[in-house]
């Protein structure tokens, strides 16, 4: 909607402006390369873009006015050059391209005819970019920030439901509710690229929301790992004495993903419930370690068997693992 919305307004605006037909169709073009999913992604669009016209028309000049005499293809190969080594320089990104043209289509408009072609060209092409600009801010905008913050707390909403749903049917025998699918966090982290280019004074930096990620994408592990105990059918003489202890674990899990999904907002405003949820997660593996030293003393281990052992001390490692991995999430935030 917002490509078709900035097109529109581009093209009345080029049509009252008075620009010819051929440079005003520059404007729509320049709006469609701008216009991205996001507004970080449009606005390094449109810098990029902006950069290349400029230098595009700079090189085209250059050249034009250095070796008029020289053939129209050798003059367009050196202005195109010219244009893609100074973008290179810049590091202007993929805006080279729209410059790389406007360079060659200086040398090739005949006579009297290039300054004010090339100039209209230009203006056409500014204009498109600050019309898409606009656009992306005001119309249904759709920031990276955004998507970033629902990402991370889907996942961390499936990381508690899946823990709970885990835990309790480990303790059933298996026969509890399938656990939730944990979302591949790793398809966010090209939106940590367009957040950069968006203002927003309360919510994570960049450099914060990438060790986040690898904090969240760590319990995620814990929880793939944990969901292969989850549904096995387990001897109640061996879990039942620990019942209560993996449910606290499941508990301070599912209170640590809560208190760092508020967070993302404005970590600043959540900074206690923050330190509250760590402290209660850096007591899950010493707590379950307390808990298996208990029933050796209670002399349940020597009786239980192998497989039984190894799906115990699979589920506590992964509980582990999901608390470490939440823990560092929580240190990127605070």
């Amino acid at each position: 909607m917002r490509l078709i919305v900035a097109a529109s307004f581009a093209a009345l605006v080029v049509t009252v402006l008075g620009f010819p037909d051929e440079p005003a169709a520059w404007a729509m073009v320049a709006v469609a390369v701008v216009v991205g999913d996001t507004t970080g992604e449009s606005v390094a669009a449109s810098w990029n873009r902006m950069q290349g016209s400029v230098v595009g028309c700079l090189s085209g000049a250059v050249v034009q006015i250095s070796i008029p005499m020289v053939a129209v293809p050798i003059r367009v190969a050196i202005a195109m050059a010219l244009c893609l080594s100074v973008c290179r320089l810049l590091r202007v990104g993929s805006g080279w391209r729209l410059g790389v043209a406007l360079a060659g289509f200086f040398i090739f408009v005949p006579g009297v005819q290039e300054w004010q072609m090339v100039g209209w060209r230009l203006a056409a092409t500014l204009l498109g970019i600050a019309i898409a600009l606009l656009a992306v801010m005001f119309v249904a905008p759709d920031t990276a920030a955004t998507r970033l913050r629902d990402g991370i707390r889907g996942a961390l909403a499936a990381i508690a439901s899946s823990v709970h749903a885990d835990v309790e049917s480990w303790l059933s025998g298996g026969a509890g509710d399938a656990a939730a699918a944990v979302p591949d966090v790793s398809r966010l982290r090209p939106l940590v690229v367009d957040r950069r280019h968006e203002i927003s004074r309360r919510a994570p930096m960049p450099d914060a929301v990438s060790a986040l990620l690898d904090g969240v994408d760590l319990a995620a592990a814990g929880v793939e790992r944990l969901n292969r105990y989850g549904h096995e059918q387990s001897d109640v003489g061996l879990h039942a004495h620990i019942a209560d202890d993996l449910r606290v674990a499941a508990a301070r899990i599912a209170s640590a993903c809560e208190a760092a999904s508020h967070a993302l907002t404005d970590p600043s405003a959540h900074r206690d419930a923050l330190a509250d949820a760590r402290a209660g997660l850096e007591t899950v593996e010493t707590d379950l370690e307390d808990a298996i030293e208990r029933l050796r003393a209670l002399g349940v281990t020597p009786t239980a068997r192998a497989a039984e052992l190894t799906r115990l001390f699979g589920v506590i490692n992964a509980l582990g693992l999901v608390a470490m991995g939440l823990m560092r999430a929580i240190d990127a935030l605070r």
